[in-house]
């Protein structure tokens, strides 16, 4: 009877529970925008269900659960209200196994079966070498007058080609072993790889609606997420330094909600809406005399100022595979839109884009501007006697440049990385596109017109040096040429800029002690240049000259 009633309420319990699970009406969410921030991303998922009138309870499925649920607004349709609501995260659910991840699980097994096969061949083929072995020493020991020329002839005959075979078939069996085993581990790694975009917990929103009447409804949900960011950078094609420079802005766009976003419409934004910062206001500053107070309370202020620093550099996302090519006339860029608001900028673009969950960095091609440059070659050979070619842009706030590194590509030739600073208060964008060998400058040091007088207890030094430069191009360049001198820290040090520097040259006030030279040379061209300056200084100092 005992039993009979186990099973009697085991049945019961498992008809409440299957009629619970069957009672429980649940919906799919897709993603359709994301509007990815420097830091962060805004949201927006669809769903739909049939409702039926009066009160429903639905659970929504496939949202993020990195989530701001602050910021989370649901909108609905046919007149339905949204009487009560909450968010969870569903770390039952079970992923699915990706088709990739089955083929590769089916290599490893073929792999592995071959790899047993292979192994059973390497234990036989090791077992028949020992019995070979065996066996001719018994033959050959084993009589008393020995063996005779011709059956010694035949057994060692015998034993070089059984010998040769299985040594032979051991090699081959040995070099598939070695192949399988790199195979398995290759496929191994991968499907680790591909695990990583699988781990995925789901966001659950459960809905407690209030339907008119029967029908379908529509459910729009948006949210602010902290697992996703945007980083821009350049690709900076200059072909000659007689035509204008191409600058494409570039975007690379990561995202680890746990969600793929599937063909969604991208707005990149360079808004940051989490910073929580506050406009500063000044409060009456009393001036009184210094007290330091080291107290308890005082000290586990400063322990929690610490922490807080601590949660927050925490919660800071670092920023870790490529969508399609467009295969027509047109470039991503003629499906972005630039827009600019109070605030931020926004690039919208108008074309569905794929950003998988996996927190792989996605490169999308933003915009292609040309702007005329003024070229120049500089060279401070003070500090390298390399020639770089410089390109300076004036007016280049009206490109919108952002912060970020730029490739810079000269000629078809990638010449190395340089970095946009949109911050800068410099009236011309200057960027270095790399060094040129036929620009040749040498510095060396003039010793006749450099010396060393004692003058009481002060010594004098004079230092003078030659700049040579020579353009070995075939056509005129636009020469930037600095040197330094030193700049007296104390009152018993005298430094002099001596006139037997080269004229014309210019001393910027921004580069104090710095002096420039700027013209143009020829094809061909060999121009010098002087500077000197002199050094006044109590005996027994020691300076950095």
């Amino acid at each position: 009877m005992k039993t009979k009633s186990f099973i009697t309420i085991l049945l019961l319990a498992t008809n409440i529970f299957t009629g619970f699970a069957q009672d429980k009406k649940t919906a799919k969410s897709t993603v359709k925008e994301a509007t990815v921030f420097f830091r962060g991303a805004q949201l927006t998922h669809t769903a739909s269900y049939l409702l039926s009138k009066g009160e429903n309870e639905i659970f929504i499925e496939g949202l993020s659960s990195i989530s701001d649920k602050n910021s989370l607004k649901i909108k609905t349709s046919n007149g339905v209200v949204v009487s009560a609501y909450e968010f969870s995260v569903d770390f039952l659910s079970e992923n699915k196994q990706s088709n990739i991840v089955k083929k590769l699980q089916d290599s490893i097994d073929i792999c592995t079966r071959k790899l047993d096969i292979v192994n059973t061949d390497i234990k036989v083929a090791s077992n028949l070498l020992d019995i070979l072995q065996k066996g001719i020493n018994k033959n050959v020991d084993g009589s008393e007058k020995g063996l005779g020329i011709d059956e010694l002839v035949k057994t060692m005959d015998y034993y070089n080609a059984k010998s040769k075979e299985l040594q032979e078939s051991q090699l081959n069996n040995n070099r598939k072993k070695r192949e399988l085993e790199e195979a398995i581990s290759k496929y191994t790694t991968q499907i680790n790889q591909e695990s990583i975009k699988n781990k995925k917990t789901s966001g659950v929103l459960r809905l407690n609606l209030s339907s008119p009447v029967a029908a379908n409804c529509n459910f729009t949900i948006s949210y602010y997420t902290q697992a996703a960011s945007w980083v821009p950078y350049y690709d900076i094609n200059v072909t000659s330094i007689d035509k204008p420079i191409k600058i494409t802005t570039k975007s690379k766009v990561c995202q680890t909600t746990g969600v793929d976003w599937e063909k969604v419409t991208l707005t990149l934004s360079t808004g940051n809406p989490g910073n929580g910062k506050i406009a500063p206001l000044f409060s009456a500053w009393f001036l009184d005399y210094y007290r330091p107070i080291v107290n308890k309370k005082s000290e586990m202020l400063l322990q929690n100022a610490y922490s807080y620093n601590l949660d927050i550099k925490e919660k800071v996302l670092s920023i870790p595979e490529e969508n399609e090519g467009i295969d027509n006339d047109k470039g991503i860029s003629d499906f972005v839109t630039q827009m600019e608001t109070d605030l931020n900028i926004v690039y919208n673009i108008d074309m569905p884009y794929t950003i998988p969950g996996n927190g792989k960095e996605q490169s999308i091609d933003m915009q292609v501007r040309e702007t005329p440059a003024e070229y120049k070659y500089y060279c401070a050979p003070r500090l390298d006697t390399d020639t770089y070619l410089l390109a300076e842009i004036s007016n280049w706030e009206q490109l919108n440049l952002l912060t970020g590194r730029a490739n810079v590509t000269y000629d078809g030739t990638y010449i190395g990385e340089t970095y946009i600073d949109s911050k800068s208060t410099n009236k011309k964008l200057s960027l270095t596109l790399g060094s040129d060998n036929r620009v040749i400058v040498k510095r060396e040091k003039l010793q006749d017109y450099s010396a060393t007088k004692f003058l009481g207890n002060d010594v004098k030094q004079t230092f003078t040096y030659k700049l040579t430069v020579k353009n070995n191009q075939n056509k005129p360049v636009r020469m930037v040429l600095k040197d330094q001198y030193p700049i007296s820290a104390q009152k018993n040090i005298e430094v002099e800029l001596l006139t037997k520097a080269t004229t014309p040259w210019t001393a910027n006030k921004e580069d104090v002690g710095v002096i420039t030279w700027e013209e143009e040379l020829q094809a061909g061209e060999i121009k010098e240049y002087q500077i000197s300056y002199s050094v006044k200084y109590p005996k027994g100092s020691n300076l950095n000259l």
